[in-house]
């Protein structure tokens, strides 16, 4: 009877670490894929003004192994505040998108740059 009692705390006790250790390989997983994604769009943002000229639009593209990317160019300021200006200020946002399992996962960041200045339409 101890023997059996023994062999159902061990197995209880085995079936926990395994739980622990299998999530703990997928959090490792996931952190891995955001720390990509974070490269990819902080080299993304590095490319605006050089590889991509500045200007008021929208792109998309993708990466190797399913990242997604967005890249927004927008004026940045109040209209009135950019008719004044010799030169354009511009938001810039860039977004890498990704599966990660069921769900689709994102990591963004956002910088001002100065351009030229937009033409108003």
């Amino acid at each position: 009877m101890e023997v059996i009692v023994a062999l159902a705390m061990l197995s209880a006790g085995l079936a926990l670490v395994l739980g622990l250790i299998s999530s703990g390989l997928g959090r490792t997983a996931s952190a891995q894929r955001m720390a990509v994604a974070g490269s990819l769009v902080q080299s993304l943002l590095a490319r605006v003004g050089t590889d991509l000229p500045i200007r008021p639009e929208e792109r998309d593209g993708s990466y190797p192994d399913g990242y997604r990317w967005h890249l927004k160019m927008l004026p940045y300021g109040e209209a009135n505040e950019r008719v004044e200006t010799r030169v354009g200020l511009y938001l810039i946002s860039a977004e890498v998108e990704w599966g990660e399992g069921a769900q689709r996962r994102s990591y963004g960041l956002s910088t001002l740059r100065l351009g030229p200045k937009a033409v108003p339409p």
